[in-house]
């Protein structure tokens, strides 16, 4: 959060923690590992504020969606958040690590079978749906001030609903309580206040 994904090093990362450079490489493999791993964690921390917030018997259409107004909720807040999730994003290995875990997690909530998890394409859609998610967090990165997280929010529940062919009228009214939800709460990301 300090200096940024490609500004800090291994070693920097070494000396913040306190362990020894073997005991890392034990773990992981490389610096985009952890990042990996952070990206993995933070995702797993949105899935537990869907299930904790959103109420029983909410469309996993509309929890899927949740998980990607969080990123964009925050990424239009801070300028340094918008940039990791872009890189995020931009790199395959954490994109497919994010898509794996929202696969498990909505095959885990949509008891209903709404959003066909089985069938081949599902990732395919999930792959779509973040890739519209990082488009717009990367704006917001590149262009703070030219994107509104609402419209963002809008679009990618379009595009969710759209993918898993289903209808979206009040889409509007949940983003509405989502927002009025995170501004009446403090949030922290490693520390940093949003």
């Amino acid at each position: 959060m300090d200096q940024g994904y490609e500004k800090t090093t291994t070693r920097q990362i070494l000396n913040e923690v306190g362990i020894l450079n073997g005991s890392l490489y034990n773990i992981y493999k490389s610096k985009e590992d952890i990042f990996a791993d952070i990206i993995v964690n933070a995702l797993n921390e949105a899935i537990r504020h869907a299930t904790e917030n959103l109420p029983d018997g909410t469309p996993a259409r509309m929890r899927l969606a949740y998980i990607f107004h969080i990123q964009l909720y925050f990424a239009a807040r801070s300028q340094r958040i918008a940039e990791l999730l872009t890189i995020a994003h931009e790199k395959w290995r954490i994109h497919k690590k994010v898509v794996d875990s929202l696969t498990e997690w909505v095959r885990e909530v949509d008891t209903d079978g709404e959003m066909y998890t089985g069938a081949y394409d599902f990732p395919m859609k999930l792959d779509a749906c973040a890739a519209v998610t990082g488009c717009f967090i990367e704006r917001m990165s590149r262009e703070p001030g030219t994107v509104r997280d609402k419209d963002a929010m809008i679009i990618v529940s379009n595009v969710v609903h759209d993918l898993f062919c289903q209808s979206g009228e009040e889409t509007e009214a949940v983003i509405d309580e989502l927002i009025e939800s995170f501004e009446s709460q403090e949030f922290a990301i490693f520390d940093v206040r949003i």
